[in-house]
């Protein structure tokens, strides 16, 4: 019958261990066997500790595909000093690093089983197995948390025992301290606190330990160990390291699980942003369009199909205050999220970033804005200007010469999302050959209805902390009414009403300013006087 253990036990008993090993490291260093050790790793014995048994944790929780807060929190609080930075890896979402530099740092041989197998050898006590039976405890705990029994514990354990068990080995008996049939023994009691009780007994008194444990025998190990590592620099061989390459690839797939869930999260985030835009109807099925044939290509990438060539450049068409520039800082982001782009930032610009006064200097000055931008989305508001009717010596034409050419050259890490009004980004297409096959993608951003500027005029109004009576609203739809279609056209769409809106904030500091005092009510409301044509 397995035991159950809430958190607190866990933490309490794995505490316990790591306090069994900090001892049996303390006495390393405190005789001396740590010294040259420390002078080439220039770490602490306490820091190669802490990052021992963090590293050990972390490729445990990497082979269980565990990497979840309670565990991560767990391996990050249990040391001494969260050597790997678990804390804030967590916090930044970010584990690769951690989860690299673990791997990385058990491929090097066991510093301290070899020094404890040493120490054993000088001193006929086994103390090695016992530091080995302290990190086995540390491990089931954290494979027992929340009372999920992890059924990876066992292999891995047995995957990490076969690299380490060359310290844990008895030459005369031909039998090791640490062996098999005690682990399984160990696995399938689940009795950490009454091992931990033992251990706390036997401290260097081996024989203690043993007749606890009859599974262990006195260990002499280490110089068979020694002699099959010499053995083996002689073959010029790499010596054992900690964890075979399965765990190495399990390590791998675990990061890239953590990056794809994270960057779906985010991209749902981000569409969910997007639907919440007024309007725009025809332009969030294109982006989402978009999205999904993205995500099929990186499908077909990972199972290695045919792929066709596919450009991420756009062409936005539509009048001023369409919301193009907030959509393309949504693709920006969307792209990084989807492996297309390493910031996903966006850099605005205009035929004034990117057009120089004399000669020669227009390439430079175009080359410099897309350096600005690599990683992101170059997004140029009205780009036809670069190509103005009738003006065949404008410095324009350099302008769309040279960025033609950066396209290429950063077409990993660069996209370029161009925008104006409809008729005007067909002139402008026209002015390079190279222009129609790089951008192939066109998104047509209609005007939005005089209803849907007045659901922007609230939504607005709501995340700046007011509120609109509905006078004001009735008002404000009868002026947005009364508007013929070149007055409607000439108000500008979402930037119109951000500057009505401002108007009317205004309005309404002028009306409260004279009242002999101002309750939230006051500030906080719009009415029908603060609306003015």
């Amino acid at each position: 019958m397995q035991k159950q253990y809430s958190n607190e036990q866990l933490h309490r008993i794995a505490g316990e261990n790591y306090r069994l090993l900090s001892e049996y490291c303390t006495e390393l260093n405190r005789e001396g066997y740590f010294t040259d050790a420390e002078k080439i790793l220039q770490l602490s014995m306490d820091e190669v500790l802490d990052l021992y048994v963090q590293s050990l944790m972390v490729q445990f929780l990497v082979f269980g595909k565990r990497l979840n807060e309670e565990e991560v929190l767990f391996a990050a609080g249990l040391t001494g000093q969260d050597m790997l930075g678990l804390r804030a890896a967590w916090i930044a979402g970010d584990l690769s690093d951690a989860v690299s530099r673990s791997a990385k740092f058990l491929e090097a041989p066991p510093i301290l089983l070899q020094l404890l197998c040493l120490r054993d050898q000088k001193k006929h006590i086994g103390v090695t197995g016992l530091f080995f039976d302290s990190l086995l405890n540390v491990m089931i705990c954290l494979s027992y948390l929340n009372q999920v029994r992890d059924t990876n514990v066992s292999k891995f354990i047995g995957l990490y025992f076969d690299k380490v068990a060359v310290f844990l080995e008895n030459r005369e008996e031909e039998s090791r301290t640490v062996d098999g049939k005690y682990i399984f023994k160990k696995l399938c009691s689940g009795n950490l606190s009454e091992g931990c009780r033992m251990l706390r007994e036997a401290g260097d008194d081996f024989a203690a330990y043993k007749s606890k444990y009859f599974y262990y025998r006195q260990s002499t190990g280490a110089a068979v160990a020694t002699e099959r590592l010499s053995e083996q620099r002689h073959r010029e061989e790499e010596p054992p390291g900690y964890l075979p390459d399965v765990l190495a690839d399990a390590a791998e797939e675990a990061v890239e699980n953590m990056k794809e869930k994270k960057a779906e999260a985010e991209i749902d985030r981000l569409t969910e942003q997007l639907a919440r835009m007024v309007g725009l109807a025809a332009v969030k099925e294109e982006i989402r369009s978009l999205i999904n044939l993205i995500k099929v290509k990186k499908l077909r990438e990972k199972y290695k199909l045919p792929q066709m060539n596919m450009s991420y450049h756009m062409v936005f068409t539509g009048s001023p205050g369409t919301g193009k520039t907030t959509v393309a800082r949504l693709v920006a982001q969307i792209y990084r999220e989807l492996g297309i782009l390493s910031k996903g930032t966006l850099t605005e610009t205009d035929r004034s970033g990117l057009v120089a006064g004399y000669v020669g200097q227009t390439a430079l000055k175009v080359k410099e804005t897309v350096e600005r931008a690599l990683g992101g989305v170059l997004f140029i508001d009205e780009a036809y200007a670069l190509a103005p009717e009738h003006a065949s010596n404008d410095f324009g034409g350099e302008a769309i010469d040279t960025l033609v050419k950066l396209m290429e050259d950063h077409r990993d890490d660069l996209v370029i999302i161009v925008a104006g009004y409809t008729e005007e980004m067909k002139r402008f297409l026209k002015a390079n050959t190279g222009l129609y096959s790089r951008f192939n993608k066109f998104i047509t951003f209609e005007d939005y209805t005089k209803e849907e500027l007045l659901a922007i005029l609230e939504s607005m109004a709501a995340d700046a902390g007011f509120c609109m009576t509905d006078g004001a609203k009735e008002k404000v739809g009868r002026m947005l009414g009364a508007m013929d279609e070149t007055a409607f056209k000439e108000f500008g769409n979402a930037r119109g009403i951000r500057n009505l809106f401002e108007r009317l904030v205004s309005n309404q500091a002028n009306r409260i300013i004279a009242y002999d005092s101002q309750s939230i009510k006051d500030i906080t409301i719009l009415t029908e006087d603060d609306v003015t044509v």
